[in-house]
């Protein structure tokens, strides 16, 4: 069973949100936050992860069940499939997409597959169960960040690389948005060089270290993306 992690920003930190994307926003609504995803919402590598500066904005109660290395098709019980089974009813539920299952070749594939099936299969699923749960939610989807993991000086690969399956990660993210476009949710798309662009080494050394996992000030900006998104869809 998965441990349910509740955060409550204590630490001091500069939350890098512009007082017109707060106001008004919708947020001061939101009492309960249920997060999952991978390493990078879990907050690997990171002081501070972007649930809890919107823990921070809301002052209400963020549950993250975010684990490393975690798969959104139905792997087993640590996927983001299986991590929306253990979510509590929440007013705003997050998922943000993975790389682990381009890197494990599983099939994009359509809404038709089972969660075991397919990395869209899975996707509709994972939705349809948040929905389930509490039929009122506000439900955003975040895309990954481009990525240049490295090893000292060396690039293990880019989110341009293909898997044996001849995709690439933006294969994997444009079927993720192009799914939340058939389900009318909204979409956190990160895939932007002037959002993350760590192909660049200063970028890297400010934002994302080992050039996969943003540190405490990258998380800042997928803060910042996910109020305004919000903002955009459900504020007043």
């Amino acid at each position: 069973m998965l441990i349910k992690k509740f955060f409550n920003c204590t630490k001091k930190s500069k939350l890098k949100l512009s007082n017109n994307d707060i106001q008004n926003s919708g947020l001061d609504s939101v009492r309960t936050i249920g997060i999952i995803g991978d390493s990078v919402s879990f907050g690997l590598k990171s002081k501070i992860n972007y649930g809890q500066y919107l823990q921070k904005i809301t002052k209400g109660r963020v549950q993250n069940l975010a684990y490393s290395g975690a798969h959104l098709s139905d792997n087993g019980r640590k996927s983001i499939f299986q991590q929306s089974q253990c979510l509590d009813r929440c007013d705003l539920y997050i998922l943000q997409g993975t790389d682990d299952d381009w890197l494990a070749n599983m099939p994009i594939g359509n809404k038709n597959d089972t969660a075991k099936q397919s990395y869209i299969g899975a996707f509709y699923q994972t939705v349809y169960q948040l929905q389930q749960m509490n039929s009122k939610a506000k439900i955003i989807i975040v895309s990954t960040t481009y990525q240049t993991p490295m090893w000292g000086n060396i690039v293990r690969r880019t989110d341009r690389t293909k898997n044996t399956l001849g995709y690439s990660l933006h294969d994997y993210m444009t079927a993720q948005e192009k799914a939340c476009t058939d389900l009318k949710l909204p979409f956190v798309n990160l895939m932007h060089l002037t959002l993350f662009n760590p192909n660049k080494k200063s970028f890297r050394e400010k934002y994302m270290p080992d050039g996969l996992h943003p540190n405490k000030e990258g998380h800042q900006i997928i803060a910042n993306e996910i109020v305004k998104v919000y903002k955009q869809n459900f504020g007043s």
